[in-house]
């Protein structure tokens, strides 16, 4: 992605001489039937913005977003290492429209080049646009690039999809409403981790978490609409410890309400639960005889809630007692946790 954001940084700030294109206040399609958010800078692992539509590259580590304006303009927005996120003002001209896709051009304002083209697959083409996810961008033309296409990741099954530096994650629903799930390196094609028989859970500010259990691993994304979602959102965790972190880039997530199927949805309360099971049996055995230092581990179970977890635990446990997956890792998960508990609480 860096190779891409400088090329395409130095076409938007060429000053070329290219004929007018018409340009109205139009907008970009989007979805209503999710939402699309981007990190703000690439250092901080836990604030995001909100945008109306985004290629995640499917066989390129790119990520390009776009907020339309309302005024003809288009925001053009990319994340590059080290640095904030400053968008890109580009014109927006006049849709294309085809039999089963849509055009847009967005033009560089001080030369009037063209510097990109969005495909948009109508979506009508793809079924019952209520139930169509993802606003269906399906590629970009970068006409100055040495590739002309980026292709996205764009489909009716795709509920998450999300790209950090190292990986991509998505996870799909098949005809009747199964989840599943696959990490994805983009460094090392064919490593991945796939995953199945998936939950989703959702939160009162519209916060949605996806748990995946396979053994005594629990793999979890994290997900929200609005502006802070603490690190890590994606996380898998076994007895021993923490397997896997990482935050995204930026990522796309269904409207669960809308799309989600209750066979599968999980309590959020309890989704909450699994990640303090992490935070708290590490915390359990961090006592040391240091005054100083089981203050701080106090202070950190008493904000990570562990004695609410140790109360709420044996609910789950009675609740969930049918479900041979969420009863297996609740007692793995809490054994230690229930049976040291902590010195200083």
């Amino acid at each position: 992605m860096p190779i891409f954001a400088r090329k395409l940084g130095a076409i938007i700030s060429a000053a070329f001489l290219f004929a007018s294109v018409p340009i109205s206040a139009q907008r970009l399609p989007t979805t209503e039937n999710g939402f699309y958010m981007m990190r703000t800078n690439a250092d901080d692992l836990s604030d995001y913005r909100s945008v109306d539509s985004m290629c995640i590259g499917e066989n390129h580590d790119a990520l390009i977003a776009f907020k339309s304006t309302g005024d003809g303009t288009v925001d053009f927005f990319d994340l590059k290492q080290g640095e904030k996120v400053v968008p890109a003002k580009l014109k927006l001209s006049e849709p294309d429209a085809g039999v089963s896709q849509i055009r847009h051009k967005l033009i560089e304002p001080g030369s009037d080049e063209v510097v990109l083209e969005l495909h948009f697959i109508n979506p009508g083409a793809l079924g019952n646009s209520t139930k169509i996810p993802m606003a269906t961008l399906s590629h970009v033309n970068v006409g100055q690039m040495n590739f002309t296409n980026l292709d996205c990741m764009m489909g009716k099954h795709i509920l998450y999809a999300g790209i950090d530096q190292d990986h991509r994650v998505t996870v799909m629903a098949d005809a009747e409403g199964n989840l599943s799930f696959l990490l994805s390196s983009i460094k090392e094609p064919g490593v991945a981790m796939n995953l199945t028989g998936g939950f989703w859970s959702s939160g009162k500010r519209e916060e949605i978490i996806f748990t995946f259990i396979e053994g005594s691993a629990v793999t979890s994304i994290k997900a929200a609409p609005h502006q802070r979602i603490e690190y890590p959102a994606w996380r898998t965790a076994n007895p021993d410890g923490r397997q896997y972190s990482a935050s995204p880039n930026g990522f796309f997530v269904a409207d669960m309400a809308k799309l989600g199927s209750k066979s599968n949805r999980l309590p959020y309360g309890l989704a909450l639960h699994f990640e303090r099971l992490e935070i708290c049996r590490h915390l359990a055995g961090e006592t040391s005889g240091n005054p100083e230092r089981d203050k701080q581990v106090a202070e950190s179970w008493y904000n990570a809630r562990c004695d609410e977890a140790k109360a709420q635990h044996a609910g789950y446990v009675k609740q969930f007692a049918d479900n041979k997956a969420v009863s297996e890792i609740l007692k793995t998960h809490g054994a230690d946790f229930l049976d040291r508990g902590h010195g200083q609480q």
